[in-house]
């Protein structure tokens, strides 16, 4: 099966918000330093996601959230979808 781990639109990009990081690098609340996670988890940035409206095709995809103002599609790497387009 594809998955995201191979995907060219799994990206490696850090987050700019502190909540975001926290997902993708969570910090050890005890010790305040990185915790070691058993799988890499990243944001989708395929180009055909919507943001806050109905997908366009039949087989598209968005994400929303109630403000508007910010939505992330985060995966874990062993995640497929039929939008996967192999890195090149």
């Amino acid at each position: 099966m594809t998955t995201c781990k191979t995907c060219k639109h799994w990206t490696a990009k850090a987050p700019k918000s502190f909540a975001a990081k926290e997902i993708f690098t969570p910090t050890d609340p005890d010790i305040y330093k990185p915790m070691q996670m058993p799988f890499e988890v990243r944001e989708c940035k395929h180009p055909r996601m919507t943001f806050c409206e109905r997908p366009v095709e039949p087989n598209g995809f968005g994400v929303a959230d109630g403000s508007e103002y910010m939505a992330m599609l985060i995966t874990a790497e062993d995640f497929g979808c039929v939008r996967y387009e192999e890195v090149v």
